[in-house]
């Protein structure tokens, strides 16, 4: 952010009042600009951390009976794994059973 904004309070809080968050601490100019760092930096470390080697892993999309869905869901918790853990775990174990 190459701009700096200037933000004051309005007429309805008295200069001398002293405003606090949730947790007690002072929110002043410091408290500001550290609550916009903390926002900005979230914001551009939204979003999974990528399986490839490089760049971005591609997304498999597929359509499933229930009955396919909750299996997979129930095998995948018996596993003490994400359902997407397991279902790359058991696409491997076909591939390479394939080959």
């Amino acid at each position: 952010m190459s701009e700096h904004t200037s933000y004051r309070l309005g007429p309805d809080v008295p200069d001398e009042e002293e405003l606090c968050d949730s947790q007690g601490r002072v929110i002043d100019e410091c408290y500001v600009e550290q609550a916009v760092e903390e926002a900005i930096e979230q914001v551009h470390g939204r979003g999974r951390p990528s399986l490839s080697k490089s760049g971005e892993s591609p997304l498999l999309r597929v359509r499933l009976p229930r009955e396919l869905d909750e299996a997979v869901s129930d095998a995948a918790r018996r596993a003490g794994a994400s359902r997407s853990e397991w279902v790359r775990r058991a696409l491997d174990e076909a591939v390479h059973r394939a080959s």
